[in-house]
């Protein structure tokens, strides 16, 4: 996966010939505009800068020197609009949500069948996307990384948005069994259009409009009945999972002996290296990136700082290697899943499904680490965490030729599939929910086979698995 857009360095004048228009100051001396107006264009054109270098460089790199350069306003008028950098992300954020949400209801949100409802709000997102890449980058990668604040507006946005999908999809609903529904439809779009800006390639996502519609039309509003949907269970958490710890967590928590040992110096470094990455995942897990320091990895690894050096140049470096450890484990007990019923595809998927959950419930650290943290570290985690992603759509390639509605390019079916199976293990990690993970597995295994055997069928393979 390419890295971000990066230029050399944002304040060179190599920007495009509509980028100068966007950011036209108002012109000097009188002008007869009030007071208002003119913060209203100075906010305009500082929210536009922001996203457009949020997009190429990542929040962290961003200075207000850079932002207030491109947007031609003075640092002194920043402070008077906004009291810092976190404060102008936060009001982008809202303005492009906002406008987003805006879009695709209006498309959603009228009288029409319901498939033709949802091809207008998924073009209409389309076409937004294709507009305005940075802005929508913003609104599906932007939050990631760039703190507490951001990310909590990310997750009511979505949240919101949800809510508003639901009431209109059950609007001619009886029963109102909707489950995770909306949450995949919304994490498969998110994922297909998050790759395609990632690469450069947001032009394509209109021609994509058909198909992620096809995709998402194969779940009906309503779960089959007899498919269990449980109960979010409240006051539980993530410390209440009964799951034994994974072999190779508890290898991690052996301590080796002090003083003279016969043990060889590629066993310790060995264990000494488990250690490091167990440490890592629970400190970013409790604290985040932001709390991820050498002292308190060697502390809580239980080795010297001099040991930590040897074995990893910087945090970073560690961090990546647990994320490593994270995936690699995950693909190899859902590999071993899958394998054992290969010659029965949708058994062979509720398996793999089945051993993912148990894996995120006996390794709690290593999960939040995989699935939340990782867009706040990196371009390299970010491609680590594609390849684990693209694995888990290769195990969905058999039921490719069984697609529900032959209107969707099994490519897509498979893409968004996975994407929307992540964002919901994605959704109960970060939230603190594995504990309810089990209980919901046979709902996340009939949103995995729905797209190829339809929701009956689907639904059928699920509960004979549960």
């Amino acid at each position: 996966m390419p890295a971000p857009r990066v230029k050399a360095d944002p304040l060179k004048p190599d920007r495009p010939p509509e980028s100068a228009e966007r950011y036209r100051r108002l012109p000097t001396g009188p002008h007869g505009l009030g007071p208002g107006e003119v913060q209203r264009d100075q906010r305009s054109r500082l929210q536009s800068a922001i996203t457009e270098l949020i997009a190429e460089h990542g929040y962290q790199a961003v200075r207000i020197r850079d932002v207030t350069t491109l947007a031609h306003v003075s640092r002194p008028t920043f402070y008077t609009l906004y009291t810092n950098k976190e404060q102008l992300l936060l009001s982008a954020y809202d303005e492009i949500a906002g406008r987003t949400a805006r879009t695709v209801m209006r498309a959603y949100d009228r009288e029409a069948p319901q498939r033709e409802r949802l091809r207008s709000a998924v073009r209409a997102f389309a076409e937004l996307a294709a507009a305005e890449p940075d802005a929508i980058s913003l609104l599906v990668l932007g939050a990631f990384g760039a703190g507490a604040k951001a990310l909590e507006r990310r997750n009511r946005t979505l949240e919101a948005l949800e809510r508003r999908i639901r009431v209109s999809r059950d609007r001619t609903s009886t029963r109102r069994r909707a489950g995770l529904t909306v949450k995949v439809i919304l994490g498969g779009i998110r994922e297909v259009t998050a790759a395609r800006l990632r690469e450069g390639r947001a032009n394509l996502l209109p021609e994509l409009a058909d198909e992620l519609t096809a995709w998402a039309a194969s779940y009906p509003p309503e779960l089959p009945v007899g498919l269990p949907v449980p109960v979010p269970a409240r006051g539980r958490r993530s410390s209440d999972v009964v799951n034994a710890p994974s072999e190779r967590a508890r290898r991690g928590e052996v301590r080796l002996p002090s003083g003279r040992h016969d043990l060889s110096r590629q066993f310790v470094e060995n264990s000494q290296r488990e250690r490091i990455v167990d440490a890592t995942a629970a400190i970013v897990a409790a604290k985040g990136l932001a709390g991820l320091t050498i002292p308190e990895i060697a502390r809580r690894a239980s080795i010297s700082h001099e040991t930590f050096y040897e074995i990893y140049p910087t945090k970073h470096d560690a961090f990546l290697d647990a994320q490593k450890v994270g995936m690699h484990q995950a693909l190899l007990v859902t590999a071993e899943a899958y394998g054992a019923h290969e010659d029965d595809w949708p058994r062979a998927v509720a398996g793999a499904l089945r051993a993912l959950i148990d894996y995120i419930c006996s390794e709690p650290a290593h999960a939040h680490l995989s699935l939340v943290d990782t867009f706040a570290a990196s371009p390299e985690a970010i491609e680590i965490r594609d390849s684990a992603l693209h694995a888990f759509t290769a195990r969905l390639g058999p039921g490719r030729g069984l697609a529900h509605d032959p209107t969707a390019s099994p490519r897509i079916v498979a893409e968004a599939t996975a994407g929307g199976i992540w964002q919901i293990l994605h959704h109960y990690v970060e939230n603190d929910r594995i504990a309810e993970l089990p209980d919901a597995a046979p709902q996340i295994v009939y949103m995995a086979l729905t797209p190829f055997l339809g929701p009956e069928q689907a639904a059928a393979a699920a509960c004979r698995e549960s």
